[in-house]
């Protein structure tokens, strides 16, 4: 990974707060990308077994009741 060259005093001496501030800021967006790899957004969703297929029918119908109530 090649460097930028540049004049600013941080390059030179101690770190100052705002590239400190950038540096926690690229860290944590790294960080965040990282973590994104992992959701299953992209996976293909797996088959429904023929229990979970009842039970989310039975969940809607709950639902639907409840909302004929209101």
């Amino acid at each position: 990974m090649k460097r930028e060259k540049t004049d600013h005093i941080c390059v030179r001496h101690a770190i100052c707060f705002q590239c400190f501030r950038a540096g926690v800021e690229k860290t944590r967006a790294r960080q965040d990308a990282w973590a994104q790899r992992s959701l299953p957004f992209e996976a293909a969703s797996p088959e429904l077994s023929p229990r979970e297929i009842a039970h989310r029918r039975q969940m809607l119908a709950h639902l639907t009741r409840r909302s004929q109530r209101s």
